[in-house]
């Protein structure tokens, strides 16, 4: 059976191949204590130490815009959980253009206007990794059958920086 993850790890290693790992900011979104809503901070946290540059930007990305600048990235990356309509786990990569697609999300300003804005200012390729979650806004915490995907999708994201 094939690997859900090989699609991933072959587009991320289209985009990012000939990216030094100082100029690929990864930003994950969202609030653990919303559930699965902080599916983007929790990979973060397994990403730190592993990449140069990790940000969590809770639900406010917008916030963040100035620093990830600072940084000149050649590629922004955002992870988040998003509703795509698929089993909790899987994961998906979206374009700036198309997050509306999925709604608004759960953050204070809708994450494509974000990701909008830092293309423009920073000319970097600017994309979300989206994980459908299992539960938003239900207690504390990543619910426990994320775990294991969530660290599968943190060596993948750390791998493609090689």
């Amino acid at each position: 059976m094939d690997d859900p993850l090989d699609s991933l790890k072959n587009e991320l290693a289209a985009r990012l191949n000939d990216i030094p790992g100082d100029r690929v900011v990864f930003v994950g979104v969202g609030n653990l204590l919303r559930g699965d809503d902080g599916i983007g901070p929790m990979v973060i946290r397994l990403l730190e130490g592993r990449v140069p540059h990790a940000l969590d930007a809770d639900s406010v990305p917008e916030n963040y815009t100035g620093a990830i600048k600072r940084l000149k990235p050649s590629a922004v990356v955002f992870i988040d959980a998003l509703d795509f309509g698929s089993l909790p786990g899987s994961i998906k990569l979206i374009e700036a253009a198309d997050v509306q697609r999925y709604g608004a999300g759960t953050h204070n300003l809708s994450l494509d206007v974000s990701m909008e804005y830092l293309m423009h200012e920073t000319g970097a390729d600017v994309f979300l990794v989206g994980v459908q979650p299992e539960r938003i806004g239900e207690g504390e915490g990543i619910s426990p059958s994320l775990l294991e995907p969530l660290k599968r999708l943190a060596d993948v994201l750390a791998d493609a920086q090689v």
